[in-house]
């Protein structure tokens, strides 16, 4: 969100620099500072409202994806705990202590007020941590 409102800020800050710049023949650097301000905020605004777009719109298939990967993860720990020797235990735990970490990063840059707009609340909250007894 802070990042969006930053880029904002710059288009409309570097805007009026330019303006005032153009009119002015005394600022004539100020009319180069202007413009250089508004295209690296619109640039970054452009940047920023396409990854919000891009990640609101997949929230389901994240959501069902991020399910079948935690199911999975769960069915192969059960099969550790029961003592079957089918697959390695280090490997298992190596992969739910990713997916916790996953889980992690995800639940934090959702809840950081300079990213949260980029992550989707709904992937967050459906999110579940994989507890290693």
């Amino acid at each position: 969100m802070i990042l969006t409102i930053i880029a904002i800020v710059m288009v409309l800050f570097g805007f009026v620099l330019w303006k005032i710049g153009k009119q002015s023949y005394k600022y004539d650097s100020l009319e180069y500072l202007g413009a250089l301000n508004f295209v690296i905020g619109f640039i970054g605004l452009i940047l920023f409202i396409s990854m919000i777009i891009v990640e609101h719109s997949t929230v389901q298939r994240t959501i069902i994806q991020n399910k079948m990967e935690y199911d999975g993860l769960c069915k192969r720990y059960e099969i550790i705990k029961s003592e079957y020797e089918d697959i390695s235990k280090s490997d298992v735990i190596s992969d739910i202590t990713s997916w916790n970490k996953k889980v992690y990063n995800t639940k934090y840059w959702t809840d950081n007020p300079w990213t949260n707009w980029f992550n989707s609340r709904e992937v967050a909250d459906n999110l579940k941590y994989i507890s290693l007894d």
